[in-house]
């Protein structure tokens, strides 16, 4: 397999395994802070929070399309590959929790943030390691 391929297939992989997990996380998180009412609300605002978490782990494999740098001669290196495959996947985690929270971080906030961003994370290292032990970087 050519390491195009490879990295194609991951991104591809590994948006659909974390768009699942955090999607379940997601579901248990929403059932476990439901708030009890008298009155119930005519409309639930979850669905939302589910259409959040599925754009922002396909923005995140959109940008992880750098790591296709790592095909090119210039970015052989073993820290140039790591810095291909992380570098915009990061900023861009590092700005969407700064825009997103606003300033004000409370615990509810952390937790959201970690369950739409640890599962595409803990994937993408994944398949960082396996490219990396794959192609002998």
């Amino acid at each position: 397999m050519s390491k195009r391929k490879f990295i194609l297939l991951s991104i591809l992989k590994t948006w659909g395994i974390s768009t699942l997990i955090s999607i379940v996380f997601l579901i248990i998180f929403l059932s476990l802070t439901k708030e009890v009412r008298e009155r119930p609300r005519n409309c639930d605002m979850s669905g939302l929070a589910y259409v959040f978490v599925i754009f922002w782990i396909t923005l995140m494999s959109l940008v992880s399309l750098s790591s296709l740098f790592s095909v090119l001669k210039q970015f052989q290196k073993r820290i140039m590959t790591g810095i291909c495959w992380f570098l915009l996947p990061v900023i861009a985690l590092c700005y969407s929790f700064f825009a997103v929270s606003d300033g004000k971080i409370n615990g509810q906030e952390i937790f959201v943030f970690l369950i739409m961003n640890l599962p595409w994370m803990v994937v993408w290292i994944f398949y960082y390691y396996r490219f990396i032990s794959l192609f002998k970087y």
